[in-house]
């Protein structure tokens, strides 16, 4: 990486109050615990690149909190921002690793969070697969991008990128439509999962049965695809 590079770089993942997505990084964390309920346990951010998600989790949460990244580089970013919140850098542990091929034993995970990752993943199905490995039984995750609705609807859209607010089909990533998101789960062999989809993004929630839900008649022989918004 070129010096002029890492200082764009570190520029653009500053996480403070001029940040693009500031007011609604803590609303994300807020919806996350108000609807997964998970509020301690090992918890794991993909893509985690500022460690913003992690930051405002980290802040209403007793989580034990971890950012993987492919840029070694975001492993300082972390810490920068963390110290720059008032937040314990050594509440964050990194990981440099990739999705496809996650560094962590299976059933290691609480709950997996990753907003803004999924388009730039290679193999989703893989990817799926690997999130769900590493989530304990009883375990979460929410991944995919976008907003949170605790936001305005006229805030959500002033943030979007132009490619997007356009609507231009030719310019969509494929992650965006429900049945390459359905496809890639199914060929992970995931067997309870929700897409949720509306005006504030498009993610995907995944759970991982314990032996107390199976035994309430959740088992994973269910399959679920929802749109909820």
């Amino acid at each position: 990486m070129t010096e002029q590079k890492a200082k764009d770089l570190k520029a653009f993942y500053r996480y403070d109050a001029d940040h693009p997505f500031a007011s609604m990084y803590p609303l994300l964390a807020k919806q996350i615990v108000d609807d997964l309920g998970v509020t301690s346990g090992p918890c794991l951010d993909i893509g985690t690149g500022s460690g913003a998600l992690l930051i405002e989790l980290g802040k209403i949460t007793g989580l034990e909190l971890m950012g993987l990244d492919i840029n070694p580089e975001a492993r300082v970013l972390v810490s920068e921002n963390a110290r720059r919140h008032g937040l314990p850098e050594e509440r964050i542990a990194f990981l440099q690793g990739d999705v496809h091929a996650l560094p962590l034993p299976d059933g290691d995970i609480r709950l997996v969070v990753s907003r803004g990752s999924i388009p730039f993943w290679d193999d989703h199905a893989t990817a799926f697969r690997e999130i769900y490995r590493v989530l304990q039984p009883g375990g979460v995750a929410f991944v995919g991008g976008g907003f949170s609705r605790y936001q305005s609807k006229e805030e959500a859209d002033r943030m979007r990128p132009d490619w997007v607010r356009k609507d231009n089909p030719e310019k969509r990533a494929r992650w965006l439509h429900r049945e390459f998101l359905e496809e890639a789960l199914l060929d992970a062999t995931v067997t309870n999962w929700r897409i949720i989809e509306g005006g504030y993004g498009t993610w995907v929630e995944m759970r991982k049965t314990s032996q107390a839900s199976v035994t309430a008649g959740y088992g994973e022989g269910a399959r679920h695809a929802m749109s909820d918004l």
